[in-house]
């Protein structure tokens, strides 16, 4: 888990930690006391930067062998598939190092645990997967034009088998590592409901729309246009893909919404 905590005041709607003056500022969620974005990134952070002060710390007259130096992410690498392929629970340590081509000394100077790797691979996937999204919001338009892009880019993201794979995995080692959903949450999930926030406030001061809660808006549109057909993905009843009929429903999820805060 990450080691700074988020100070989350649902009160105040302030992150006191990270002197956010509202959710999209940290990413918190405000229906909990929660890690935020922040200090979940800041973990992230510190794994990236863990290879440099090991590569520091050798002693003299010890070169790195090959690409030695590089040894959390090649880890990192070759955890990612076994974890998809075999699930949490049956990927073995033995496996990883053999294939990272490591020792398990160098893979337990960088992880604790299993755990910790998979958090790690996570970590670095969203962070990969996030900026599309980010990209696609950035964009300047109608509130349904925003709507309707980080609904797809979203999907387009989510529906892809990796995604699905990692939630299934997440899903089902809920109980015994609760900490791999809040990470879900904390540094995706809430990046994407922060877009969301922005749009719906930007069509206000428009004028477009009226919304007297932000927040309570934009999980509404998760739950109507997003998280319905990445929760049928996940369970099996359809295929992980965005077709013309997903984007169709999109389109008109959004258009019901706006519909809604318009009335």
């Amino acid at each position: 888990m990450p080691s700074v905590a988020c100070n989350w005041n649902p009160g105040t709607g302030v992150c006191n930690t990270h002197s956010g003056s509202r959710p999209i500022s940290c990413g918190a969620v405000p229906s909990r006391k929660s890690t935020c974005y922040v200090s979940v990134r800041q973990k992230w952070q510190r794994i990236m930067s863990s290879e440099t002060l090991l590569t520091s710390a050798r002693r003299p007259g010890r070169p790195a062998r090959g690409t030695e130096g590089e040894a959390t992410q090649r880890i990192l690498d070759a955890a990612m598939p076994i974890f998809l392929a075999e699930g949490f629970e049956a990927a073995s340590i033995d496996g990883i190092v053999a294939a990272a081509g490591i020792s398990k000394k160098t893979f337990y100077v960088r992880f604790n645990s299993k755990a910790d790797l998979f958090e790690a691979v996570f970590l670095r996937f969203i962070d990969e997967c996030i900026p599309t999204i980010e990209r696609e919001a950035g964009h300047v338009g109608s509130a349904s034009d925003c709507l309707n892009r980080i609904a797809v880019a979203s999907l387009k993201v989510a529906l892809t088998p990796n995604v699905i794979a990692f939630q299934r995995i997440i899903t089902a080692e809920a109980m015994r590592f609760p900490q791999f959903a809040l990470t879900m949450n904390d540094f995706g999930q809430s990046r994407l409901h922060s877009l969301i926030e922005r749009c719906l406030e930007q069509a206000v001061e428009a004028g477009e729309i009226t919304v007297p809660d932000i927040r309570f808006a934009a999980d509404c549109f998760l739950n109507l246009a997003i998280r319905p057909p990445v929760d049928r993905a996940v369970l099996g009843l359809e295929r992980a893909e965005l077709t013309h009929v997903k984007r169709v429903a999109v389109k008109r999820a959004v258009e019901f919404f706006l519909g809604g805060c318009r009335s």
